[in-house]
C-alpha cells in the first residue's frame, strides 16, 4: 500500500514494474501499514503520556496477523489474487490523535497529541541513539501519511478472512493496561 514513484517507500513500485514487465503471473500484496509498526512512531507515548510526533494523516493500521492469516490463505487457494492486489487493510483509518484518545480511554490517563516538526522530531530519535536512516524511513511514514499514502480502506481483506480484520483500536486494547490507582 502507498506504493507509487513518489512514496518513501518507492522500491515496492519498481519491484511490482519489473514483476510487470517480465510477463510471468506474480501476486504482490499491497498490505496495509503494520499496526505494530505504529509503536517504533510514538516510542514511549503510552508511558509518558505524549504522542509528540510530526503532522500525520489517515493510516489503514492493520493488525500482522491478519495479514499472515491472508498470506496463509492466498498461498493455498493458488490463483484467488493474481497481480497486484487491492489494499488489504484493516475497515477503518487512525491518526496520531486517534491513538491519543483510544490510549487515553483504554489507560484512563490523558495521552496528548503534540505536533512537532519533523526536524523537531528527526533530531529528538537521534538524540534518543536511533541511527539517522532509521528515522529518515521513519520520518518518511508520517509524510506520506500527510499526502494519504496509507488511507485506502478496501474490504478485501475482510473476505479473505471472512471477518472483520482487527482495527488499531483492538490491537491497543491487547496491549495497554489501565492505569493502576
Amino acid at each position: 500500500m502507498g506504493t507509487h514513484a513518489a512514496s518513501p517507500f518507492s522500491d515496492h513500485a519498481a519491484i511490482e514494474a519489473f514483476l510487470a514487465e517480465a510477463g510471468m503471473p506474480f501476486t504482490s500484496l499491497r498490505n496495509g501499514f503494520y499496526a505494530e509498526s505504529a509503536f517504533h512512531l510514538v516510542g514511549r507515548a503510552f508511558d509518558t503520556g505524549e504522542i509528540r510526533a510530526p503532522e500525520d494523516g489517515p493510516v489503514s493500521w492493520t493488525a500482522r496477523a491478519d495479514l499472515a492469516e491472508a498470506d496463509a490463505i492466498l498461498l493455498a487457494e493458488e490463483g484467488r489474487l493474481d497481480g497486484i492486489t487491492p489494499p488489504l487493510t484493516a475497515p477503518e483509518t487512525f491518526t496520531m490523535a486517534d491513538l491519543a484518545a483510544i490510549g487515553s480511554e483504554l489507560t484512563g490517563r490523558e495521552i496528548k497529541r503534540v505536533m512537532v516538526s519533523d526536524d523537531e522530531w528527526r533530531d529528538a530519535k537521534v538524540a534518543d541513539g536511533l541511527p539517522a536512516p532509521m528515522v529518515e524511513m521513519l520520518l518518511g511514514v508520517f509524510r506520506g501519511a500527510r499526502r494519504g499514502d496509507f488511507a485506502a480502506v478496501d474490504p478485501t481483506l475482510e473476505t479473505l478472512l471472512g471477518r472483520r480484520p482487527r482495527t488499531m483500536r483492538d490491537v491497543l486494547a491487547g496491549i495497554l493496561k489501565p492505569a493502576q490507582g
